[in-house]
């Protein structure tokens, strides 16, 4: 490179990299530091207790922070199965939409009304966490439409009520989470298939293989490195759920803490003027965070099919 062009990209990169080092690498760099110490959140001063908040969370001082270890055990059961299920209904949606419909001519298209589909399945990206949350509550309600509807088609039944019931409150969770990213990942999924070369699906077509072998062994391994990218973007949305949780969940993170997520616990720790603990917990969650996606890289890593 010439020492012209050096020049050239160096000056059109200080700016955004000193925003960068600003405002997204030194808030992990102080978090790291505030974690050593008693910071509550309001005073001018704070000593330093090293290791004293990530004792107290690990239970090397006694009885462990049992509400974080109980939003790890949430967030790894979120981890399993709402990527996995989210992924598994996108790629169907994507695929119906796009490659299950008419092959007269020679040319595969989607379903009768997929432009509408496509629409309406990414009405849930549009709308606030906030008024899904709300929304969801009230379908989970003892008196609330799903109930309501329970009882028209069985009568007589008493149906639970879902969001005090520790027994599915965190399923109600992993319903709403997936409900709320199905539509993304469908158009995410629509646009890589759209660089699927038409050929290969045609001539799979003219051999009569069928539409699950067809997805199989074609659609599938092209579209691998977009389902990594997905899952890795759905399992860091996993670990953290704050959101839905702390509107939608009784408590919240209840009942008994069987919603808890380690970000609630974070989030906790905060409003109760515990800092420096907070700091130390969010440290942990950027470890497991980068350890897991360095293991579903890892994990999910295959040689990529080249055209």
């Amino acid at each position: 490179m010439k020492r012209g062009q050096t020049a050239f990209l160096i000056t059109f990169l200080v700016l955004p990299l000193a925003l960068f080092g600003i405002f997204v690498v030194s808030p992990y760099v102080q978090a790291f530091y505030l974690g050593m110490t008693d910071w509550t959140g309001y005073s001018e001063t704070f000593n330093i207790v090293g290791l004293q908040n990530f004792a107290y969370i690990f239970g090397f001082e006694g009885v462990a922070d049992a509400v974080f270890w109980r939003g790890l055990r949430n967030n790894l059961v979120l981890l399993v199965t709402v990527p996995v299920i989210t992924i598994v209904i996108a790629l169907f949606f994507a695929s119906m939409l796009n490659l299950s419909g008419s092959t007269k001519g020679g040319q595969i298209k989607g379903v009768p009304g997929s432009g509408f589909f496509r629409i309406l399945f990414f009405v849930p990206q549009v709308i606030s966490v906030a008024a899904l949350g709300i929304l969801f509550q009230q379908l989970f309600q003892p008196n609330g439409l799903l109930n309501s509807l329970i009882r028209l088609v069985a009568p007589g039944s008493n149906p639970p009520a879902w969001l005090v019931d520790t027994r599915f409150a965190l399923a109600c969770v992993v319903v709403v989470l997936v409900w709320m990213n199905v539509g993304f990942y469908m158009v995410y999924f629509t646009a890589a298939m759209a660089s699927i070369p038409r050929e290969l699906l045609e001539a799979a077509a003219i051999d009569r293989a069928g539409k699950l072998a067809t997805f199989m062994r074609i659609t599938l391994p092209l579209l691998w490195p977009s389902v990594q990218t997905a899952f890795i973007y759905i399992a860091i949305l996993s670990l953290d759920a704050l959101a839905i949780v702390q509107v939608m969940t009784v408590g919240p993170g209840g009942p008994d803490s069987a919603t808890t997520v380690m970000a609630l616990s974070l989030f906790l720790s905060k409003q109760e003027g515990y800092f420096g603990y907070a700091s130390a917990q969010g440290v942990i969650i950027f470890l497991i965070t980068l350890v897991l996606a360095a293991l579903t890289f890892r994990i999910t890593r295959r040689e990529q099919v080249e055209l």
